[in-house]
């Protein structure tokens, strides 16, 4: 599987509808990004049911940071 950036990922998640509306199949997108088939499954079945808005890049989750910017 392919490392991308975190910062990476909203441009991938719009590419992967792209290609899935020009008549890509799931598994050709994952294979030609280096990605898993059900992460391409979750990303299409997100903007399916939310539209654009899910592509965008979300919070990030887990923990706060432990270092202040001082």
């Amino acid at each position: 599987m392919a490392r991308y950036k975190q910062s990476d990922y909203e441009a991938l998640r719009r590419r992967c509808v792209e290609l899935h509306e020009a008549g890509w199949r799931q598994a050709a997108i994952a294979q030609a990004f280096g990605l898993t088939q059900p992460w391409v499954s979750r990303t299409l079945k997100k903007y399916q049911q939310q539209g654009a808005m899910a592509l965008q890049e979300g919070k990030r989750t887990g923990a706060p940071a432990r270092l202040s910017s001082e």
